[in-house]
């Protein structure tokens, strides 16, 4: 009787929060809301066929899981490491949903601020209508110097041909608001005709202005963007403070060869506070 007790009372159901058990592992309502997050529902879909239907991938995936443990893959060194790496990852992302939720929007003041600072985002947004060459990168990125004193587009061609890069001329158009201010500064400051040249996709893109139209941002909008760009930027310097100051009071050990460079750590120091 005290036998029979005992395998009753292990004996689970699934009721309440848990939805269904897979071979002695619940799966609860909790992490069926988890697994529907982010998804766009149409109002068309029957919702309750959709719970169905997610609850059996989900059991499906139980199922799959607890062939790869009976394999012991869970304990495999590669099983570790990933496991790791995914747990420390979500960590980091909560943290900063955590400091996203104490970081407030900015002041008109701000907001004002940062539209006069950035023109090339907000007013003086515009349109670059471009000339370009799309060409292979080279094995030794050192090989790109040899295209520095290119001063047209034609000239820079006739350098990639030398270099044996494949290539091709097309057409584009660039839009101000997309690019960071201080790199819009860069082109602008180019002489008229004076080619440019830009990463893109494991290839570079030659570039050079032949026309310019302007599309300044409605003020509402650019107000809004604005604000959340501000946010944003306060968002980072406070991740990378909280980052300081962990590593001011930890106690960080290298193997020998695996030290910071410290020349390199005062260089993006330098850098850091040249940006403030």
């Amino acid at each position: 009787m005290v036998a029979a007790l005992l395998v009753s009372g292990c004996h689970k159901e699934p009721k309440g929060q848990i939805l269904a058990i897979v071979n002695g592992e619940e799966i609860s309502l909790q992490e069926l809301n988890a697994e529907l997050q982010g998804t766009r529902i149409p109002d068309s879909v029957d919702r309750d066929k959709l719970r169905k239907q997610v609850l059996q991938r989900l059991i499906d995936r139980k199922l799959i899981v607890q062939k790869a443990r009976e394999q012991g893959l869970d304990k495999t060194p590669e099983f570790v490491t990933q496991q790791r790496r995914l747990e420390e990852n979500l960590l980091v992302t909560m943290l900063g949903q955590k400091i996203a939720s104490t970081v407030p929007m900015p002041d008109d003041r701000d907001i004002t601020q940062y539209i006069a600072d950035n023109p090339t985002q907000f007013a003086g947004r515009q349109r670059l209508l471009l000339d370009q060459i799309q060409f292979a990168a080279p094995k030794d990125p050192k090989q790109l110097l040899t295209l520095r004193d290119a001063h047209t587009l034609e000239a820079l061609a006739a350098g990639i041909q030398k270099l044996g890069l494949g290539m091709s001329r097309g057409k584009g158009v660039i839009d101000t608001g997309r690019l960071d201010p201080a790199l819009v500064k860069v082109i602008n400051e180019l002489p008229p005709g004076e080619p440019f040249v830009l990463p893109s996709n494991g290839q570079y893109v030659a570039s050079v202005i032949v026309g310019r139209d302007a599309t300044p941002t409605p003020t509402p909008i650019a107000r809004q963007a604005a604000a959340e760009m501000v946010r944003r930027k306060e968002l980072v310097a406070e991740s990378k403070a909280q980052v300081a100051r962990a590593r001011s009071s930890a106690e960080i050990q290298y193997q020998p060869g695996y030290e910071p460079d410290k020349s390199a750590i005062k260089a993006s120091q330098a850098k850091e506070e040249k940006k403030k």
